[in-house]
Formats: C-alpha cells, structure tokens, sequence
C-alpha cells in the first residue's frame, strides 16, 4: 500500500528556463569553443534511455542550443547556473536516498542512481565537467529526467526524514541510532487516519504529473 501525501515541491523551479532545450535553426554542434563528439552522445543518450527506455533520443542540437543559452545568460566566470546547481543538489538528495537502509530503497531506484553517478564520473560525457557554466549542463538533464520519474518517492522520504527525525527528538535518541524505518512512517500514517475517524485508503502512488512541465523538456 501507499498513502497519497501532499508533495515536496524543493524541486520545481521558475517556467522561464523551459525553453532551455529548444533547438536553434542550424547552429553548429559546440559549446563555446568545444565541438559536441557524436560518440560522447551516443553515450548520453545511452544513459537516457537506461533511466527512461521511452524517452525520445536527444540531438546535439539540442544540447548545444541548450549550452548557448546558458552561456547567454550567466556570466563567464559563474560557477553554473542556477537550475543546474539545483539539479547537482537534487543528485546528492537521490545518492543520501539509495544508501538509506532505514528507507530501503527499491531496486529500481538504486538503478537510476547508479545510472546518474556513473555518468557523473565519467570522464568522457558530453561536455566536458571543466567547461565554465554548462560543463554539467547534460549531467544536469538526466537528473531532470531521474527527478521525473522518482519525485514521488523522494517527496515521500522527504516526508519520511522528517518523521524520523521528530520521533528521535521524542524519544531522545540520536536520529541516527533511533532505528525508525518506513515500516514504522507508514504505520504511523495509518494511525494518524485511524485515530481521526476515517476509514484506512487504498495507498496510492503520488502522480507522475505532466512530464511537459519539466525544466528541461524537448520541444
């Protein structure tokens, strides 16, 4: 079972970015001074696909017009954008998520994880990690992809991590030593609808909503 929870929206990030991955009418396949290496995206969208085997293969066209806005828009000597950071930030909650043993994560979930990781560490992704501004611009994609797909599962351990952490607070113990789990979250979910007078529903899992609404969608 699953109980419908209100979502986590620490996610969802101003609509004026979405045209980010809007194709520009013939444009060179480069970022900045770096040209885009068909091999390196064929294994981008090798990635894509381990995540979401339905997802539409994306074009170097789109990744650099994607790049050429992002440079348009940030200064030279920032960091990365926004958006990008978040996404970086969401990537560690993802990592923090799969390695909880008192949430334990679905193999499924592990997968993705691990999916996004490898092609964080690999050397030879699309852009180049050292790239001023977009280098982590196509790691950033995918984790908007991964965010798609398990933004429901993290908004539930979202809600799961702060029970825990107030029922270690009651019982005075160190949160990391109380031993509170997801069987002990769901139960008390139940107790508390129990304990209001209705009747025990059907959990359902948090909808997906429109994929169209992502920071990074194609169009």
């Amino acid at each position: 079972m699953t109980i419908r929870l209100m979502g986590d929206n620490r996610f969802t990030f101003p609509h004026d970015f979405l045209d980010f991955l809007r194709m520009s009418e013939r444009r060179p396949h480069r970022v900045g001074d770096y040209e885009l290496d068909p091999a390196c995206m064929a294994r981008f969208n090798g990635a894509l696909h381990e995540l979401n085997p339905e997802a539409p293969e994306m074009t170097m066209d789109q990744i650099a017009s994607a790049a050429e806005r992002a440079l348009a828009r940030e200064p030279e000597h920032s960091d990365m954008p926004p958006f990008v950071a978040s996404r970086m930030a969401a990537l560690a909650r993802l990592e923090s998520m799969a390695a909880d043993a008192d949430w334990g994560a679905s193999e499924d979930l592990r997968h993705k994880v691990d999916v996004l990781i490898r092609y964080r560490k690999d050397t030879g992704d699309l852009i180049p990690d050292t790239r001023p501004v977009v280098g982590l611009l196509d790691d950033a994609v995918l984790v908007d992809v991964a965010l798609q797909l398990l933004r429901g599962e993290l908004a539930d351990y979202e809600d799961f991590c702060r029970f825990r952490k107030v029922a270690a607070e009651f019982a005075g113990l160190p949160e990391g030593a109380a031993g509170f789990t997801r069987a002990h979250w769901l139960q008390a979910i139940v107790q508390d609808h129990a304990n209001v007078g209705r009747s025990c529903v059907e959990l359902q899992d948090r909808a997906a909503g429109d994929p169209r609404a992502s920071l990074f969608h194609v169009t």
